[in-house]
Order: C-alpha cells, then sequence, then structure tokens
C-alpha cells in the first residue's frame, strides 16, 4: 500500500468512540469517496475547531461565543478604558493582535490538544476528552499565577487546600464559567456563573454562631482576605518585537506579597469593603514600542486590581488573632507600596488608615 493509503490510529478505541465512529471527514472535511490522494484531502482542515463542532454541539458553540476564552474581551476591555484605540489598523490593535490575540482557544485546544500558545500537541491520541486537563489545558495557559498558586509550586508557599487536602481539578468549580454565559461577559468577574466560595460553603453564611469572626466580617469582608496567603504579583511589562521578527515581551521578576485594598468592583455581586488587590503585568510604558501615548487615560483603573488568589488556607498569619489584622500596617496597600506614577491610578484602592476599624 502507499504511504497515503495507510492510517495509523495508536489508540484503536477511538474507534468505538462517539467521534470515531462519524468518521474522519465530518470533523476534518474531504472527500472519503474518492480514491486518490489529492481530490480525497481538498479542503483538510488539520484543527477543525469552530468549523465543524458547531454541527453537533449547537447550544455549546452559541454559549462559548460569548466566553473570554473565544473573545478575548477582557483584554479588549481594559484596553479601551485606558484609552486605548483599538479600531482596525491602529497601532494598539496591532499590539493587540501580536501579544493578546494568540491566547484564544478553540474547542480542540481544550477537549483534544494543548493551547496553541503552549505549542500544542495532542493531550490523548485522538481522544476527545469532555473535561480539560487541569496539568494540560488549565495550567498551561494560567499557570504563572494561578497554576503556580494552586500546586503550590512557589517557594515556601503551601499549594491550595482544595488541592493538597482535597486534589480537586480546576473544573469543579470553574466548570460553568469556560463556555461563558448568556451575554457577552466584558471581564473575568462580569459572569453570573462565576465559582464564589458560598457555592460550596454555605453553611459558613448560615451558621455562624460557633464563629465571631464570620459574623462580624462577612458582610464587608472578602474570603481571601483571611484565607489566602502570599501570592505573586507581576509589575512591569514591555511587549516589542524581537531581532528574530517574532512578538515578545519584557518584564520584571515576579514577587510575592500580600495586600488588602479596597475593593474596585464594588457592587451586589461583590459588596466587600476590603479585599485582597494584585498588582497586573502593566505599566504606562507597556506599548511604548508601538507608539507613544497609546494608553492616554491609564490611570483611569489601579494597577492593583481585585484579585482572587488560588492558594486558600483554613488558618493564615492574619486570621490567627484580631491583632494579626487590625492595626497591622504591613498586610494593606499603603501609598508606600504604590509606585509613584501609578499613584493617581490607585488612588481609590490605598488604604490610608490601617487601623482598619
Amino acid at each position: 500500500m502507499e504511504v497515503w493509503e495507510k492510517v495509523f490510529l495508536k489508540d484503536a478505541d477511538f474507534l468505538e468512540d462517539t467521534h470515531g465512529k462519524v468518521g474522519c471527514v465530518i470533523c476534518h472535511g474531504g472527500d472519503s469517496s474518492l480514491s486518490d490522494k489529492d481530490p480525497a484531502h481538498e479542503g483538510i482542515i488539520a484543527d477543525p475547531s469552530y468549523v465543524s463542532c458547531e454541527s453537533c454541539h449547537q447550544e455549546i458553540m452559541e454559549d462559548d461565543t460569548h466566553s473570554l476564552h473565544h473573545t478575548l474581551q477582557g483584554f479588549k476591555t481594559v484596553l479601551e478604558m485606558r484609552g486605548g484605540d483599538l479600531s482596525e489598523g491602529s497601532p494598539l490593535a496591532t499590539a493587540y493582535e501580536n501579544h493578546c490575540s494568540q491566547c484564544h482557544t478553540t474547542c480542540g485546544q481544550c477537549h483534544i490538544s494543548r493551547p496553541e500558545e503552549v505549542e500544542g500537541g495532542l493531550l490523548s491520541s485522538h481522544e476527545i476528552r469532555k473535561t480539560p486537563s487541569t496539568q494540560y489545558n488549565c495550567v498551561a495557559c494560567h499557570g504563572s499565577r494561578v497554576g503556580d498558586e494552586y500546586l503550590g509550586l512557589n517557594e515556601g508557599v503551601p499549594g491550595d487546600v482544595h488541592w493538597t487536602e482535597e486534589s480537586m481539578i480546576c473544573t469543579e468549580c470553574h466548570d460553568d464559567t469556560l463556555h461563558g454565559s448568556d451575554g457577552i461577559a466584558t471581564t473575568r468577574y462580569d459572569n453570573p456563573n462565576a465559582a464564589k466560595c458560598e457555592d460550596c460553603h454555605d453553611d459558613v453564611w448560615t451558621d455562624t454562631s460557633d464563629n465571631p469572626q464570620h459574623a462580624q466580617h462577612l458582610s464587608d469582608i472578602q474570603c481571601q482576605v483571611c484565607h489566602s496567603i502570599s501570592y505573586k504579583n507581576c509589575y512591569g511589562c514591555h511587549v516589542s518585537i524581537d531581532e528574530a521578527g517574532l512578538p515578545c515581551r519584557t518584564s520584571e521578576p515576579s514577587v510575592m506579597d500580600f495586600e488588602i485594598g479596597y475593593n474596585p468592583i464594588r457592587s451586589s455581586e461583590r459588596p466587600y469593603k476590603y479585599v485582597i488587590l494584585r498588582h497586573v503585568p502593566t505599566c504606562t510604558g507597556a506599548c511604548d514600542y508601538y507608539g507613544s501615548n497609546l494608553l492616554s487615560f491609564f490611570n483611569a483603573l489601579p494597577t492593583w486590581k481585585y484579585a482572587t488568589p488560588h492558594n486558600i488556607q483554613l488558618h493564615t498569619p492574619q486570621n490567627e488573632s484580631c491583632e494579626a489584622c487590625h492595626n497591622n500596617p504591613e498586610i494593606f496597600l499603603s501609598k508606600d507600596d504604590v509606585r509613584p506614577d501609578e499613584l493617581e491610578a490607585n488612588k481609590d484602592v490605598i488604604v490610608y488608615d490601617t487601623s482598619f476599624p
């Protein structure tokens, strides 16, 4: 037989799977009725995600068109709120295309292969997994902060109790959020399906008699304020094109820190006055390679932003006693913690009175 007439399938069990029984062409295209190689392979699609999945999974695909994994609207929202012009052909749109758009994922990059951003590769032969792999999909993209925190890969900092004690994978909390919601989410916190602590720990809200700290603080303090520990903060980051013509990023070393500040997105969904803040990897000159002053209203958003660190512990330094938090300025975001050129951007989240009344 000619080489092209042979098909190598590592896992023959795939032929008994639902996807294996429908045949190759329903996903990859081509014409299986032809015996000549070239015409039979005409129109072949190597990665058929977003081309053929909809024919069988229409409802999921409709939701996914609203997903941040698909739209990357979170990036766009922040850039535009900072005064960025993302209109076609603009310098910032070019920067966005070079450095942000690669984070876009398709169905196959969660259920069949690793994401292209981390160089792809099938997860397990041709197996199509209903649940994405924590290691090869979720952490592959969300590893530097979320993955390292959750798995305990930051030196001297233990992993999240949900992992170390329960071995919970990402989708046990985030299953309903991955395919988006009924409408376009502008940020990752703008999603009615987002996981909340009370989804599993509702007894904390209904039975506070044995825990006076919960009784006193539940209404105005985010859970992570008491149950998170030091997490990774990334500061200045600059994007450019390297000598080989490839998009690259130049970032300052990340810093492990813990900062409590005022809630920058306070709402009925997140009513807390005090929350954990994380410095996000941006600075005033992040896109200077592409042009000057591309983020003309940089101060419109804080650089210390609402955060949900994935390193939850039952017992933490700040919940050991009342004094560990009250009147302890070391754990509050102060003016001295903020860079001079970012003071205006963070004026509403800095805690000036660290007595924490």
